[in-house]
């Protein structure tokens, strides 16, 4: 029962995932955090509890600094509105354009004006404020949805075919029609909102109403459990659940002789911010194996200690994600319970303070009650919290990497079908969620190419003997929670991001660093390959870092082979081949993998000098079943002797093939009959047993 409930909620979960107005939501207030992460900081440096600091803000310059830090607020926090109306809608147009001109979010923008602007005052920045995110987001979410039924649906009217219209002329006029249904759809619903409720702002009609309920709940355990649901249920939707219930806040809960009181919500419940997000700042450090979450929450520990949680509200982000759903109002309604019941048993003296709401946890718990229960009730209460959403942020990585497991499957996929019809893959340029998931990928690639934190392992080589003749060096990339990636993804991404020429270097370099360390284990006709990619190739200067890169080792450069594709050969330019050769008249041998028996390849083997070819794949799995791949194969093992050079099979993975190999001559081998390809470590054990 209860693998069929887990198994219910992540199948939820996965859809939600997919769903593309959470994606853009949740995205665009990603794209916010730099703004939010200012805001948070200006508005601490601004708050901050201290009588003696506050008043050095004050007079200090006439007040210099703290007209900064309100200025700093005010142009970031001060219009969170404004900036998750424009982010939200950038995420939404990015996941359906891959030309991305802007033009949805300045439609969101103009449509909101549209929506909430007053004809009676006329414009004002309060539009931009957080008492208006409810607002922001629908307008934004709604907008998106309309344009993009809309501009399908009128996708044609505007086409330019005329000479000299270039494609963003086009795109701009496309989106005319549009975007002033939109902008007069929400004009429309202005003045019909300014008619019947005399004003066009969600957020104040829900408060009133709310205002109107409290009226008959009186300040009872009851009305403090439905304020603190209302205020949590109203905040993961976006809505500013403080702002909206602030009138009903300063009416029902100031201060008085009843327990629930604003000082018992801000000492003891919303310890972190709304949804006690101390508590799940503590539970990500103790159960959070994801770098950046952990980072993110790192920064934000010190504002949310003192109750200032934006950062992590919309970083992670706690609004609009599933996930989090639960415990964000679990955690503050439990919360309630547990500190009503303190303090009608009397096990905490009565608040006799009032206490600023940027005060930390346990000194304002003491500060209210005058008693050290007060910060003992906190303690308890953190600890509480903590164990509600710890299994929350597990379900948070599970649900995570199953989806990033899944979306790199499908990169995978991509790549795998680009390399059957001889197509270079398109991965960073896609539309939707897997173009945002390659560039993730391509950010930490870069990140462990800078730190070289590539690993290489190595597949042995094996001749007919049984004698370890060498291996080849091929990648190994493992991402911090997805683990090890497909090898020619890797390899992709690296080459879409110009990282290819960098990635290739450091491959060489750690080959070199491994085969010097095995020199006292084989003999100087061992040889380690590494393959050579175009974008080395096409470095100028390689003949001087090979040479100065071997001049380093004390191994000769007959040891160190590098492996080109066929394909790649055949596409090489002139000078490319020119510095191919140059290598190989250094003493590096030159490998050909994947070698079939097309007319070009013969060819280019006729007019180069290889030292070794790797018979193509196909042909060795297709060894016992195919008739034409054994008489190719011996083909090639013929014309071998003529142009002398050596032959080594691939994908050897049976005794029968080895033994059909070495009757047609193939005596190298390389597969899973000696080895998988394993780190340097198990390399050097795999040498020593066989020598």
């Amino acid at each position: 029962m209860k693998n069929l409930l887990s198994g219910s909620i992540e199948k939820l979960f996965s859809r939600l995932e997919e769903n593309r107005i959470l994606t853009a939501v949740r995205d665009g207030m990603i794209l916010a955090i730099p703004w939010i992460m200012a805001g948070s900081f200006a508005l601490l440096l601004k708050s901050l509890p201290i009588p003696a600091y506050k008043a050095f803000l004050e007079t200090f310059l006439n007040g210099f600094f703290l007209n900064m830090l309100l200025l700093i607020n005010d142009a970031t926090l001060g219009i969170i509105s404004l900036i998750l109306l424009l982010t939200i809608s950038l995420s939404f147009e990015k996941q359906t354009s891959t030309e991305n001109l802007g033009l949805l979010p300045l439609i969101s923008l103009c449509a909101y004006i549209a929506f909430a602007y007053n004809i009676e005052t006329g414009f004002t920045f309060e539009i931009f404020q957080s008492t208006w995110l409810f607002n922001a987001v629908v307008v934004s979410i709604v907008t998106c949805l309309l344009y993009d039924k809309l501009s399908n649906l009128f996708s044609n009217t505007f086409k330019s075919y005329s000479e000299g219209a270039d494609n963003h002329f086009n795109q701009a006029l496309a989106a005319l029609v549009p975007g002033g249904m939109i902008i007069f759809l929400f004009a429309l619903l202005n003045n019909l909102m300014v008619m019947v409720f005399g004003i066009p702002n969600f957020q104040m009609l829900i408060s009133n109403y709310l205002f109107g309920l409290f009226q008959h709940l009186g300040r009872g355990l009851g009305s403090a459990l439905f304020f603190v649901f209302i205020m949590h249920f109203l905040w993961f939707f976006g809505v500013h659940g403080a702002n909206m219930l602030d009138d009903v806040a300063k009416t029902f809960f100031s201060q008085g002789p009843w327990i629930a009181t604003k000082t018992f919500f801000d000492t003891f419940i919303f310890f972190g911010g709304c949804g006690a997000l101390l508590c799940l700042v503590a539970a990500i450090f103790i159960g959070e194996r994801r770098k950046s979450v952990r980072e993110l929450s790192a920064i934000a520990t010190f504002p949310v200690l003192f109750n200032m949680n934006e950062l992590i509200l919309f970083g992670i982000p706690v609004v609009f994600n599933p996930v989090y759903f639960i415990p964000f109002i679990l955690t503050p309604l439990v919360l309630t319970l547990i500190s009503y019941g303190a303090f009608y048993f009397d096990l905490v003296p009565m608040i006799t303070s009032t206490v600023e709401w940027t005060s930390p946890i346990f000194l304002s718990g003491y500060a209210a009650t005058g008693s050290i229960a007060g910060s003992l009730l906190q303690l308890l209460n953190l600890a509480v919290g903590i164990g509600i959403y710890l299994p929350f942020v597990y379900l948070s990585q599970r649900q995570q990497l199953k989806t990033l497991t899944r979306q790199i499957e499908e990169l995978s996929d991509v790549v795998r079908r680009a390399e059957e019809s001889g197509e270079k893959p398109v991965l960073l340029k896609r539309t939707g969620r897997l173009s945002t998931v390659a560039k993730s990928l391509v950010s930490e690639l870069r990140r462990d190419i800078r730190s070289r934190s590539i690993n290489l392992y190595y597949q042995p080589q094996v001749n007919a003997e049984g004698r370890v003749i060498g291996a080849e060096a091929l990648l190994r990339w493992k991402h911090p929670v997805a683990g090890f990636l497909y090898p020619p993804l890797v390899i992709a991404l690296a080459e879409e991001a110009g990282l290819l020429e960098e990635l290739g270097r450091i491959i060489t370099e750690t080959a070199c660093g491994d085969l010097e360390g095995l020199q006292p284990l084989i003999d100087d006709r061992f040889m380690i390959s590494v393959n050579l990619t175009a974008s080395q190739l096409d470095n100028p200067k390689i003949y001087e870092q090979m040479k100065a890169l071997i001049d380093r080792h004390s191994f000769g450069p007959w040891q160190l082979g590098l492996e080109l594709t066929e394909q790649m050969a055949l596409s090489s330019s002139q000078a490319m081949t020119d510095r191919l050769m140059a290598l190989h008249e250094m003493g590096m041998p030159l490998i050909m993998d994947d070698f079939g028996m097309g007319h070009s390849s013969l060819m280019y083997l006729q007019n180069n000098q290889f030292d070794m070819v790797k018979l193509d794949g196909s042909l060795v799995k297709q060894l016992m079943s195919n008739q034409r791949s054994s008489d190719i194969i011996a083909s090639i093992i013929y014309l071998s002797h003529s142009l002398k050079f050596e032959v080594l099979a691939e994908f050897v993975e049976t005794v029968e093939q080895r033994d059909t190999l070495l009757a047609l001559g193939c005596r190298n081998y390389q597969g899973y009959l000696y080895s998988p390809a394993i780190p340097i470590d198990a390399l050097r054990l795999f040498i020593q047993k066989n020598d």
